[in-house]
């Protein structure tokens, strides 16, 4: 059974592509048979896995190619990081006038024999943001401990009350605190609010600030293979295993998992 992990948010800049790299990179270290989608025309993510910050400037052999029914065999490559990846291209707005050929398009990755399907997602809502969330398991959407991450949040918790769930019931929501000062006692404040708020859907812990996530992806690893400081293990590592422990949720809706 594949399990489709859709990384989407509504705000740019809150290390969405770091978390989808981070939980592709995990599933693939524990075994899995992992893939990561990027349908986000900037490329960030094909950036990471492919080293080449041009890759995603072409419409041949990219992730367009699930709307070609002429097409049988993806150009699906193995990432710097050793997963799969099927890259992005600049012009997936070409697909955005169709929401139910974008769901059939990405339903086509469920015949590829894989465990674990990571997508990242663009920012700004539409179609290929709603389309992911229709066939996702899991919805992971990273935020900052702000104004503008909360109001980002705001409207990803409404599309998904008013346009997501009455199709996709299933889908199970988590939100990532991202970026996080830890000196910052306004922060501190909004993390207290999204907790009583949200309880069980904000993950523990949140995830600090440091540079050392970006250098990592940039060697083409994860934060906890180059350092040895807790927020690597102890905060990057949990978060990713939490956000892929799909074993004990399979078959459980929110009612009967709080009943238990």
């Amino acid at each position: 059974m594949t399990h489709f992990i859709a990384v989407a948010n509504q705000k740019g800049g809150v290390g969405k592509t770091s978390i989808a790299a981070h939980l592709a990179c995990l599933a693939h270290e524990t075994g899995q048979h992992t893939l990561l989608v990027d349908l986000d025309q900037q490329g960030s993510a094909t950036l990471l896995c492919t080293g080449d910050g041009g890759r995603h400037r072409t419409n041949v052999g990219t992730v367009l190619d699930l709307w070609n029914d002429h097409i049988e065999k993806l150009n699906i490559q193995e990432s710097l990081f050793g997963f799969d990846v099927l890259q992005a291209s600049h012009e997936l707005d070409a697909v955005d006038d169709d929401l139910e050929a974008a769901v059939r398009a990405l339903q086509k990755l469920d015949d590829y024999g894989y465990d674990t399907i990571v997508i990242d997602c663009p920012p700004a809502p539409g179609v290929r943001q709603f389309a992911p969330l229709l066939i996702a398991d899991r919805q992971v959407v990273p935020i900052t401990a702000d104004a503008l991450g909360t109001q980002g949040l705001v409207g990803v918790l409404m599309q998904n009350q008013k346009m997501v769930l009455p199709r996709n019931a299933g889908l199970d929501l988590r939100i990532v605190v991202n970026l996080h000062k830890a000196t910052s006692g306004t922060q501190k404040a909004v993390i207290e609010q999204l907790r009583q708020h949200l309880g069980g859907k904000l993950l523990e812990p949140v995830l600090t600030d440091r540079e050392a996530v970006k250098h990592a992806l940039r060697a083409g690893k994860p934060v906890w293979a180059v350092t040895k400081e807790p927020f690597g293990q102890e905060a990057w590592r949990a978060a990713c295993e939490e956000l892929l422990s799909f074993a004990e949720d399979d078959g459980m809706t929110d009612e009967e998992g709080e009943a238990a």
